[in-house]
């Protein structure tokens, strides 16, 4: 089975969930992954945070994009939906990492850093829409 078979048979929004859950995981856990003495440049954490809210609104899209084959054309305001949508999940887990006692706290830099991998994903996806539509479904729509 190729690829994007396999992209076009899998259950609606499997990526986006996929996502969501291991982005919970990461921000909510008190110690998600194991300590190591690996040193990162300054603010590599935000980078991080930038590229989970990029990979949710890339599976929203996605995900969008194989229930809705016949969508040559990207649907901007839908996207600009799952950009706020992407940002606000930011701005949530923020708010929830703030009233855990559990050794996490919110922090408003996160948050930007959340909402410029959602921008950023929001662009992408409109730029890249026609061309992964055309990847997964090829010329003729299916």
């Amino acid at each position: 089975m190729s690829i994007t078979n396999l992209i076009k048979r899998l259950p609606p929004f499997v990526f986006t969930i996929t996502v969501v859950l291991a982005v919970l995981y990461l921000t909510l856990m008190p110690d998600p992954l194991p300590d190591n003495d690996i040193s990162l440049f300054p603010g590599a954490d935000k980078v991080v945070h930038a590229i989970m809210m990029l990979g949710v609104i890339g599976c929203l899209a996605l995900d969008y994009l194989r229930k809705h084959p016949g969508r040559t054309k990207a649907p901007g305001a839908l996207l600009i939906i799952f950009c706020i949508a992407t940002t606000a999940f930011g701005g949530a887990i923020e708010l929830v990492q703030g009233s855990m006692d559990m050794g996490r706290g919110e922090d408003i830099y996160d948050f930007y850093a959340d909402t410029a991998g959602a921008l950023l994903g929001l662009f992408i996806a409109y730029a890249l829409w026609t061309k992964v539509n055309r990847w997964i479904f090829g010329d003729r729509q299916s």
